[in-house]
């Protein structure tokens, strides 16, 4: 069992948000003095009196900051004191793999130079189509470079803030911009290859194809001026 101050878990909620609270049965996993930080808009609340008390070897906080993803994830960083951020959505569940996978390669002497990531699964799909996606993700992920958020980032500390952090202008896929810059850096994204589990409520709520259709249109669209800037500072460098 790692014992040393290693992780901080920043868990952005949104208003009404209710299945963070399943997440936190998940903490029993946890090494000990992990930080555990949610995040929620100013004007919201929510009690982890009952956490902090059921897992008091671990350093849970609450904290507030401007309603958005970006901004309470970045406030989340922000406050954190140990060295490897993992940011997760509050609808992931863990497992002792998935923090095993973690931890053994925050310990290789490079981890310092990569933003990390899991592979994508959904615990509650309903439509067998959500494999699909699943094996989607992982082929965008490890062929192309390009995880996104719901697959539990993390990265050390000074380096996201090297990155720039999450645009917080961005109207939509803050952690997809923030492998973009990590490409302009030349920092290596690396899978761990740990199934890290999310739900699928979305799918379920907008429908699979209606939901899936949006997704592949909105980010490569967001994606292309990103890519001809990657392309255009090799081209230069080449030179």
């Amino acid at each position: 069992m790692f014992t040393t101050k290693l992780l901080a878990i920043i868990i952005p909620i949104a208003p009404d948000e209710t299945q963070w609270q399943q997440l936190c049965h998940d903490f029993a996993l946890l090494p000990q003095a992990t930080e555990v930080i949610f995040v929620i808009a100013k004007g919201h609340d929510i009690d982890i009196h009952p956490i902090i008390e059921r897992f008091p070897r671990l350093t849970i906080k609450l904290i507030r900051s401007v309603q958005g993803r970006a901004q309470q994830l970045n406030a989340g960083a922000l406050a954190a004191n140990n060295p490897y951020l993992w940011f997760l959505h509050a609808d992931s569940r863990l497992t002792q793999h998935n923090i095993d996978a973690l931890l053994n390669a925050i310990k290789r002497p490079s981890a310092n130079q990569g933003l990390f990531y899991f592979d994508l699964y959904f615990y509650d799909k309903a439509s067998k189509w959500l494999t699909l996606n699943e094996w989607g993700a992982k082929l965008r992920s490890n062929w192309l470079g390009i995880p996104f958020g719901d697959q539990g980032f993390a990265i050390e500390h000074k380096l996201f803030k090297q990155l720039g952090c999450y645009d917080i202008t961005a109207p939509f896929g803050e952690d997809h911009l923030l492998v973009w810059q990590a490409k302009l850096q030349h920092v290596k994204c690396y899978p761990l290859g740990s199934p890290l589990a999310t739900s699928a409520r979305k799918y379920q709520q907008y429908g699979w194809l209606n939901l899936s259709w949006r997704y592949q249109i909105l980010w490569p669209k967001q994606a292309w001026p990103h890519f001809k800037k990657l392309l255009a500072h090799r081209l230069l460098q080449s030179k």
